[in-house]
C-alpha cells in the first residue's frame, strides 16, 4: 500500500483551516498532505496479502491480484472521534477499514435511524468511486482506527489495466450495495451505503 496521509476528504474549494486532508494532488487534486503511515507495509508481504484477503471487498482476488490492488491502497490511522470525512464534502473515493471502528452520523432521518457501524474489513464511501456527489453522511472514528482508501482515479485505472480484478471488486461492491440497500428500504439497523 502507498501511504499519504490525512484522509479528511475535503473540497478544495474551502477546507477548514483545522480539518485533515488527503493529499490529491498525484492524483489529480489540490490538498495539502501529511506524512505517511506505513501500517501494512510494516507486515510482511504474506501477512498484508492475507489480511486483504479477509477484507469482504478482495475476497475473491488472487495473490497476484491483491499485491497489484495492494499499490492502490492509501492508508492513514484516526483517533477516537476524529472526521474520516463529512456530510457534504466531495467524495473522491471508498474507504475500508483496517483496524478498530468507525460510525455514521448524518442529518438524514433514515440514516439517523440506523445508526450503523463499520470495523475491520467493512467498507463504506462507495458510491463516489462511481460519482462524485457530496457525501451523505459524516463518518466519525469510534476508536483508534487504521483506515485505507481506493480513490476513483486509481480505481479506473485498475478497470482500464485488468479487468479481471475490476469485475471481482465491482461485483463485491455491487453485491454490498444491493445488500445495504434492501436493508434501508426496510429499515434495519445495519449499513447503508454512503
Amino acid at each position: 500500500m502507498s501511504s499519504p496521509t490525512g484522509i479528511k476528504e475535503t473540497s478544495s474549494l474551502a477546507p477548514a483551516a483545522s480539518e485533515t486532508s488527503w493529499n490529491f494532488a498525484a492524483l489529480g487534486h489540490n490538498a495539502p498532505m501529511k506524512l505517511p503511515l506505513d501500517f501494512l507495509h510494516r507486515s510482511t508481504d504474506g501477512q498484508r496479502i492475507q489480511h486483504l484477503r479477509g477484507m469482504s471487498l478482495f475476497k475473491e482476488l488472487s495473490t497476484r491480484e491483491l499485491r497489484e490492488v495492494d499499490e492502490l491502497l492509501h492508508e492513514r490511522t484516526y483517533q477516537k472521534d476524529e472526521i474520516i470525512f463529512d456530510e457534504g464534502d466531495v467524495g473522491l473515493g471508498l474507504f475500508i477499514v483496517v483496524t478498530g471502528r468507525v460510525r455514521v452520523i448524518s442529518s438524514h432521518a433514515s440514516l439517523q435511524q440506523l445508526a450503523p457501524e463499520f470495523c475491520c474489513g467493512d467498507f463504506f464511501g462507495e458510491m463516489s468511486l462511481f460519482d462524485q456527489e457530496p457525501r451523505s453522511a459524516r463518518v466519525v472514528a469510534s476508536e483508534p482506527a487504521m483506515v485505507a482508501a481506493l480513490f476513483r482515479r486509481e480505481f479506473f485505472s485498475l478497470l482500464e489495466r485488468n479487468r479481471s480484478i475490476g469485475v471481482k471488486i465491482l461485483f463485491e461492491l455491487s453485491r454490498t450495495v444491493i445488500v445495504r440497500s434492501r436493508r434501508l428500504l426496510l429499515q434495519q439497523k445495519h449499513l447503508p451505503s454512503l
